[in-house]
């Protein structure tokens, strides 16, 4: 499964409804729904799965994994698409 990591030095601030993300790499700055900044801030602590994500998003609220999975589902492309978040290589392992 493809893991993801946010774009280093990354700036995030609330602005009333929505959140406003600086990337240094590209320069712009996006503006970001509730979902897709939580996907931010799971991944400031590193890469992660789409799962894992899911999954930290689900404990958080309370709720379906299912259910948190659906409804972020069209966020990773938009953040990927921004310049926010990029793919990440796989995880090490000892035998590898």
């Amino acid at each position: 499964m493809a893991r993801y990591a946010r774009t280093e030095g990354l700036l995030i601030e609330p602005l009333d409804e929505v959140w406003a993300a600086f990337c240094p790499a590209s320069g712009e700055t996006a503006l970001l729904n509730n979902e897709s900044a939580a996907i931010l801030e799971i991944l400031a602590a590193g890469a992660a799965d789409e799962g894992t994500v899911c999954a930290e998003l689900a404990r958080d609220c309370d709720t379906d994994v299912a259910l948190v999975a659906a409804q972020v589902a069209d966020c990773w492309s938009k953040l990927i698409e921004a310049g926010l978040v990029r793919q990440a290589g796989p995880t090490r392992t000892m035998a590898g």
